[in-house]
């Protein structure tokens, strides 16, 4: 019987995590079931939206940031790349530039995560998700 090594348990978790911090941020912002798009403010149903980085590059350190990913359409998070202009100006003008640039010291250290760590992010988000959802009908 083949076991799954550490690594690729950690890997699938984050996923689960990711997806349950996704709906997360997406809900949270959603009001009567619709979004804002961060940066260009098209309306849409929350399920269309997408959790978009205000930081490329999504590193351990930043990916469950819940003060850098907000709600965006698909063009803005995929096609324009994040349309990262627009959403730096905004983070700046929300929290302020001394706030920003400690995002972006802290986007560049390294995180590797637990089991352990992952599996509370996952009980976490999963809960506040379900939470928002409810809200939401």
């Amino acid at each position: 019987m083949k076991t799954k090594s550490p690594r690729t348990n950690i890997s699938a978790l984050k996923k689960k995590v990711w997806k349950e911090f996704s709906k997360y941020i997406r809900l949270r912002y959603a009001r009567n079931g619709y979004v804002l798009c961060y940066t260009c403010g098209k309306i849409m149903y929350w399920k269309e939206a997408q959790a978009g980085h205000g930081l490329s590059g999504r590193g351990n350190t930043i990916l469950f940031d819940e003060e850098l990913v907000k709600p965006q359409c698909p063009r803005c998070n995929l096609f324009l790349g994040g349309n990262y202009d627009i959403f730096h100006k905004k983070l700046i003008e929300e929290y302020g530039l001394e706030w920003y640039n400690n995002k972006l010291r802290l986007k560049s250290k390294t995180k590797q995560f637990t089991l352990s760590e992952l599996q509370k992010l996952y009980d976490k988000y999963r809960k506040l998700a379900q939470k928002y959802e409810q809200s939401q009908t």
